[in-house]
């Protein structure tokens, strides 16, 4: 082989390995972008479905809440109360709170005047409220804010229960309606993201609200679950949140991540923790 083929094939050998080198290289960058990718869109979609649920969330809360403003500031309610609680006229407040409760599947509607602390739901008159034994109503009353809302967990019935309050700004009219809870609840359960971790409600405190775990719900923050690192950045008032989380607690992942969404109508956030890898 003469000297000049000798060089030929040399060049060749070098320009195979560089051709082979450059796609190989090539490859590695394609799979860490395709990798890349996937981790965005991972992101992106739990991102979009976390926002969706609160969305459907906000939306019942949103019509609940109307509700419960159209039974404070009914007017024939209102020139009821003026005029005295005429006992011949109370069918008036009692046929409207009874058709809401029918017309959209409610546990309860009630009313309640905020200057002589006279009660009624759906059913009738129940009694004057007092302080020693309704203290939710009083307290309600001094903090000044015009809605109120809570969850009711009855372990009795195995069901939890939505309550929705409503304050006149400038009148004595108070009002409340109730639904089950259930569906929120169920919609939680079946989600997709459920099948990786953990989903829940919490209220801007940070106390968990809704929580598939009896022993959770009502009774543990998330201060208490994660640190108070991860609540804060998990109660602020914006669509999504993400935090990388670890825990001590044993009875919790080692290794997951969070985030949450935020619920307008409430003040209160759907918060997720995913299993890490």
């Amino acid at each position: 082989m003469g000297s000049k083929t000798i060089i030929q094939v040399k060049l060749i050998h070098v320009i195979f390995v560089f051709i082979l080198s450059h796609f190989a290289l090539n490859v590695h960058a394609e799979e860490r972008v395709s990798e890349q990718a996937q981790i965005h869109t991972s992101d992106s979609v739990v991102a979009l479905t976390m926002q969706n649920i609160a969305g459907n969330i906000d939306k019942r809360i949103s019509s609940m809440k109307m509700l419960a403003n159209t039974i404070a500031n009914d007017t024939h309610i209102q020139a009821w109360v003026n005029n005295g609680f005429a006992q011949a006229d109370e069918i008036t407040l009692l046929n409207k709170l009874g058709y809401l409760v029918n017309e959209y599947e409610l546990t309860s509607a009630s009313f309640a005047d905020t200057n002589s602390n006279k009660y009624w739901n759906h059913e009738g008159f129940l009694r004057v409220l007092v302080p020693e034994i309704d203290t939710w109503y009083f307290a309600y009353l001094k903090s000044g804010e015009q809605n109120l809302i809570s969850v009711y967990h009855d372990q009795n019935n195995q069901r939890v229960d939505l309550y929705v309050n409503y304050r006149q700004d400038n009148g004595n009219g108070l009002s409340g309606i109730a639904t089950s809870f259930e569906g929120v609840v169920d919609m939680l359960a079946k989600s997709s993201l459920n099948e990786y971790g953990k989903l829940f409600i919490v209220d801007s405190t940070g106390k968990i609200q809704v929580h598939s775990d009896p022993k959770v719900a009502g009774k543990v923050t998330l201060q208490q679950l994660y640190s108070e690192a991860s609540a804060k950045t998990l109660l602020t008032p914006q669509p999504f949140n993400y935090v990388d989380s670890t825990t001590s607690n044993k009875q919790y992942l080692l290794s997951s991540y969070l985030v949450s969404s935020y619920i307008p109508s409430m003040n209160w956030f759907v918060v997720a923790q995913i299993e890490g890898e």
